[in-house]
């Protein structure tokens, strides 16, 4: 694929591959570190408007960052005036991007009718688009391609997101029924793309640069969304670059763990990177004994010992 900077309304982007937004991963301190490794954009975790609005210490948290210009706001509701609120909010003043979440396919997400429920209601998910943009803030959508196999509602939805002021469209080639596996639907993207002058980023299933080749190639989308493949392999940014990357992986690693404990404390990080292990020891031969070890590492400095003797 062709590397490029992109230009979201009023403003731009270094490049055209993005970091998705992952609840429970996307942290600041998982964030913070992928930045360093050549990222046009990251974003926060899924951030609730209304928890932001009555300031719940929970929703405030999830904005912390080091880089606001390169992080964008992933907000999610389905009440116009709570979109707009958030938005203004003192919180996301240094913030100049705000993304609205109309994806997310996790059932207390969508019951709620937020997420990929407003893929049922455009008139509703056109209001909160223009509240959002009403705020002055560079708005973008992620989509999905619609709610069950046989759906193809991004062509719609994109077209909408463009005349309601969005700036940029990011769409994930599956339903909500599929959640985050199966084939990608590059049809829906290709027809979506198409359809609109605003840039559309292509997102599911990256987890290689043969993946994002393919995904431009025949998607002709205008760069890529990486996910699980980012976790999977946190250095895959800059292979899909073509450049070096300035950290090993076991750098990587330490890195977000030193960052994550100055926030989290020693023992809560230990738990709370638990759910990365899976993802970053992946592949590698002859290592349950220290998967073992590591998920019941009770510091910082214990998991780092352990991995010293993997990598």
């Amino acid at each position: 694929m062709q590397i490029k900077p992109l230009i979201m309304g009023n403003q731009s982007v270094e490049n055209n591959v993005f970091l998705a937004p992952m609840a429970g991963y996307t942290d600041f301190a998982f964030r913070t570190v992928a930045l360093k490794l050549g990222y046009g954009l990251t974003f926060t975790e899924l951030v609730s408007a209304k928890g932001l609005v009555y300031k719940g210490q929970g929703s405030v948290d999830l904005l912390k960052s080091d880089n606001k210009n390169k992080t964008s706001v992933q907000l999610f509701g389905s009440q116009p005036e709570f979109i707009k609120a958030a938005c203004e909010s003192e919180e996301l003043k240094d913030f100049k991007f705000v993304d609205i979440n109309m994806g997310c396919p996790v059932p207390k997400v969508f019951k709620n009718g937020e997420g990929s429920a407003l893929l049922t209601d455009i008139i509703k998910a056109e209001k909160v688009v223009k509240a959002a943009v009403s705020s002055g803030k560079t708005i973008s959508v992620k989509i999905r391609t619609g709610q069950k196999y046989g759906d193809d509602v991004a062509t719609e939805f994109t077209k909408m997101a463009e005349n309601s002021g969005a700036s940029l469209v990011t769409i994930h080639a599956r339903v909500r029924e599929a959640y985050y596996s199966g084939e990608p639907d590059y049809n829906a993207v290709e027809k979506a793309k198409k359809a609109v002058k605003i840039p559309v980023i292509a997102n599911g299933g990256i987890k290689s640069v043969k993946d994002a080749n393919l995904m431009i190639d025949k998607t002709g989308a205008d760069g890529v969304m990486l996910a699980r493949g980012a976790i999977e392999n946190p250095l895959l940014v800059c292979e899909i670059l073509g450049k070096k990357s300035p950290l090993t992986l076991k750098e990587f690693i330490f890195s977000q763990l030193d960052l994550l404990s100055t926030q989290e404390g020693e023992e809560r990080s230990a738990v709370l990177f638990r759910k990365f292990i899976s993802y970053y020891l992946k592949g590698l031969a002859g290592i349950k004994e220290f998967k073992l070890k590591l998920c019941t590492a009770t510091n910082v400095q214990e998991i780092k010992d352990i991995l010293s003797n993997i990598f």
